[in-house]
């Protein structure tokens, strides 16, 4: 009887090995290391990994792996072919697929808005990039700003950019720049976090309203098709707007 007992037990290890080795590893990328998206990488919190986890718990197909790859080096591994893998929290325009036909896109993982914050003392309004004439603007390194950038280059007002989204508030703070561009996922975190309520002003007008969405390869179509019926689960999910609101 014991004997049965440990062979049975056996079994299920085996088998229970066997579909885990099953499960067929894709690399989920990402480029926006800002929180909420990316809190902590190396205790994996955050939005995104919060988002990979659900993937992973609905999924009996696949492991799913963040990664991130900082923007330049993802569009060079774009045009070489070596990007292998799907990636998170983009939207088409971005990638010059406002038709969605270079590359399959999910549902929304989630909505966003880009800000232009300003200091209380010094509110500053956006409704065009000209609203930006004689001003200083904080923007992230190789970041495109549809509009302002072109404004910008034509010398209407100055930039200066920093490695991090995050660092913009304290360009601000210093008064080094008149205003900055800030997703406001990040914006919310970050007020939150630092009880800055009373200290920045943002735009009545946004720069931009947007979804984030998971672009897929036509080459991993099958993968395109077993996670988009989990994405869109996050928009009835009760536990998921918990998660979602435990960020701001």
């Amino acid at each position: 009887m014991r004997l049965a007992l440990v062979f049975f037990l056996l079994c299920i290890t085996v088998t229970s090995l066997h579909g885990a080795e099953a499960k067929k590893e894709i690399l989920v990328y990402s480029y926006h290391f800002k929180p909420p998206l990316i809190v902590d990488d190396k205790r994996k919190v955050g939005l995104y990994f919060d988002i990979v986890n659900y993937l992973n718990k609905a999924s009996d197909e696949y492991q799913f792996d963040l990664v991130y790859v900082p923007r330049k080096r993802l569009e060079v591994m774009m045009q070489e072919g070596t990007f292998n893998g799907i990636l998170l929290g983009v939207n088409p325009i971005w990638f010059k697929d406002r038709d969605r036909t270079k590359y399959l896109w999910t549902d929304h993982v989630l909505k966003d808005r880009d800000e232009l914050i300003s200091l209380k003392s010094e509110p500053f309004e956006f409704n065009t990039p000209k609203s930006l004439s004689g001003k200083v603007f904080g923007g992230v390194r190789g970041f495109y700003y549809f509009g302002i950038n072109e404004y910008i280059n034509a010398g209407n007002a100055l930039r200066i950019d920093t490695e991090r989204e995050i660092d913009l508030f304290t360009l601000l703070s210093r008064n080094r720049i008149d205003t900055a561009l800030i997703s406001q996922s990040t914006f919310d975190y970050m007020i939150a976090k630092n009880q800055w309520h009373d200290k920045f002003h943002v735009s009545d007008k946004p720069h931009d309203i947007y979804d984030r969405h998971i672009l897929v390869p036509k080459d991993k179509t099958s993968v395109f098709e077993h996670i988009n019926p989990i994405v869109k689960m996050l928009h009835t999910d009760t536990s998921w707007h918990k998660t979602l609101a435990s960020y701001k």
